[in-house]
């Protein structure tokens, strides 16, 4: 995990085709103090990594996001509000270290997050 203990897996599924995880936040982490201050948001840049690391975890693979073709941030997540958050990740393998995925994070009806991209081996 690149940032200590910013989320814990509650649940995890993988198969070769899609993986979906249930991540509690910790809503106290150091973070949501600069980000921000007063009404804390988890950053754009942390709900990549996380869908990053549970692809990793699939694969058992250290990979990098080499393409993204859509990121959208359709909602914010206030950890405070939305504690805990589904992963759902379509997974297609390119090559043998390449991934092709379609990720949602979302939390009950409400999508935060929509991502297209590929994943490539370091």
């Amino acid at each position: 995990m690149l940032v200590a203990d910013f989320y814990k897996i509650q649940e995890f599924e993988a198969t070769d085709e899609f993986i979906k995880a249930r991540l509690l936040l910790n809503k106290e982490h150091e973070i949501y103090k600069g980000h921000f201050p007063g009404q804390a948001v988890v950053p754009g840049v942390m709900q990549l990594q996380m869908i990053k690391e549970l692809v990793e975890k699939a694969t058992k693979q250290e990979l990098l996001l080499s393409e993204v073709t859509i990121a959208k941030y359709i909602n914010m997540i206030d950890p405070i509000e939305s504690e805990i958050l589904q992963v759902e990740i379509k997974i297609s393998q390119l090559e043998p270290n390449r991934f092709k995925i379609n990720a949602f994070i979302t939390y009950g009806d409400l999508v935060f997050t929509k991502l297209k991209g590929v994943l490539s081996a370091k």
